[in-house]
């Protein structure tokens, strides 16, 4: 291999660096992009840590005072919270396909 052949082999590999490093950065832009909600909402839950934090220790507090209640009612609330999500999305779906 001549001194040429090396020079011009080592300018293709450079322009396909670049141009991977190119399709990389556009890339993680799309993927910024299509997380971002995510991002949003565990950010929304970050705002409201203290909270939850305190909301658990009642829990607790309850739990270990009324277990069968406690278990109940915990119950009661996932159930009550399934069915608004259900309600929300078969919502946005009769919004969606109103013609």
């Amino acid at each position: 291999m001549t001194h040429r052949d090396r020079l011009r082999r080592r300018e293709e590999l450079e322009t396909q660096i670049l141009q991977q490093r190119i399709d990389m950065a556009l890339a993680l832009r799309d993927w910024r992009e299509a997380t971002a909600p995510i991002d949003r909402g565990w950010q929304r839950l970050t705002q409201w840590r203290t909270v939850f934090y305190a909301l658990g220790g009642l829990a607790a507090i309850r739990g270990v005072r009324k277990p069968r209640s406690t278990g109940k009612l915990m119950g009661k609330l996932l159930t009550g919270a399934l069915l608004a999500n259900r309600l929300r999305v078969a919502y946005r779906l009769l919004r969606r396909n109103r013609p």
